[in-house]
């Protein structure tokens, strides 16, 4: 066999175990989120209850921009 026949076969057998890895670790680390990221979950819900159920586009960001560029000093 060649050298890289060799290397593309090693090259595969990382690959593959490093999948399984992952995998393994998927399934045995269980996710949660934190408090604060409760809260803030919360606080978008409430940003867009606030806008009428809908997503602000860049015009509506920029009216409510607190910082205006040169304008602001």
């Amino acid at each position: 066999m060649t050298t890289p026949l060799i290397g593309l076969i090693v090259l595969l057998v990382v690959a593959v175990f490093g999948w399984i890895v992952a995998e393994v670790k998927n399934k045995c680390v269980s996710f949660q989120h934190s408090e604060e990221e409760a809260e803030g979950e919360e606080e978008m819900r409430e940003a867009y209850e606030a806008h009428g159920g809908r997503e602000l586009n860049l015009k509506d960001l920029l009216d409510h921009n607190s910082t205006k560029g040169y304008k602001s000093v």
